[in-house]
């Protein structure tokens, strides 16, 4: 059963025998106890790779016709897995990108090169280019030829926080097929088609990543977790509070920690997915 942010308080000052309160911010101890259920949860965020918090989403168009084929990342994305774009039913180059063996040539498209393909109108997946890739890459475009434009990108240089400005070349003729990320939120593509839009949509792409849920000081808040889940946030803000409000352990709550943590571990996702023993490569011999 879920419970919210005020049913997890008074049960976990049951476990203080401290006061009864009908609100979060009834006492000073119920605020602290709350607190230790907020830092428990965004605990658990950074610590597990909870399937509920894994969602669709769209990208952020610049919505700049001098910067046509960047966009940016969500706020509150932590993670891209995988990027599409709708594609009208223009025809797609499928001319292989060709990279040295010693980069990652499995995101390469393996489909015959040369020649542009009619496509049926739908999502087309977008491959991932590290951006070193991605500049040797869109550095191939002759801008000699009328399709190929560049635009400029201005980001800071870490060390000394200063202005730098970087090119990136595009095509305006055909829809993307390539992108890179740059700094972790600059999305940069290598191409888009002029005769449908102006700039990339953000309402044609279709994203999947890591999306970080919100917690709100709130009774009647509710952490965004399974039912299954509930016990794990309930026994670690315990085991917080006992250790910060009494300068004391709860073994009974760290145990039940470590219990359902081998269980999250199996049974977290609402369908079976491989372990990561189960996605290594087999090497055995036939």
């Amino acid at each position: 059963m879920k419970l919210n942010l005020l049913e997890l308080t008074q049960v976990i000052l049951s476990s203080l025998n401290s006061d009864e309160v009908n609100s979060i911010g009834d006492t000073v101890e119920s605020k602290q106890v709350a607190e230790c259920i907020r830092t428990s949860y965004l605990n658990m965020q950074g610590r597990y790779d909870l399937p509920e918090h894994n969602q669709l989403f769209q990208l952020t168009p610049s919505n700049d016709e001098a910067q046509p084929v960047l966009m940016y990342r969500p706020d509150g994305v932590n993670r891209i897995e995988w990027i599409k774009y709708y594609n009208t039913g223009s025809p797609i180059d499928t001319e292989t990108v060709e990279f040295e063996h010693d980069l990652n040539v499995d995101i390469v498209d393996t489909s015959d090169a040369g020649g542009d393909e009619p496509v049926t109108p739908g999502f087309s997946t977008i491959k991932l280019l590290t951006p070193e890739q991605f500049v040797d890459h869109t550095n191939g475009f002759n801008p000699d030829e009328s399709d190929v434009f560049s635009f400029a990108l201005t980001v800071n240089i870490n060390s000394v926080n200063e202005p730098n400005i970087i090119n990136f070349r595009y095509k305006n003729s055909k829809p993307p097929q390539y992108f890179c990320v740059v700094q972790n939120y600059y999305i940069i593509f290598d191409s888009f088609d002029s005769s449908a839009d102006s700039t990339l949509q953000g309402s044609k792409t279709l994203a999947f990543g890591w999306v970080i849920p919100k917690f709100e000081m709130k009774d009647t808040f509710v952490p965004n977790l399974d039912e299954a889940q509930v016990p794990l946030l309930l026994n670690e803000a315990k085991s917080l509070a006992f250790l910060e409000l009494k300068n004391m352990p709860h073994q009974k709550a760290e145990q039940e920690v470590m219990r359902q943590l081998s269980s999250l571990s199996k049974f977290k996702a609402l369908a079976h997915r491989p372990t990561p023993f189960e996605q290594l490569a087999y090497f055995g011999r036939r």
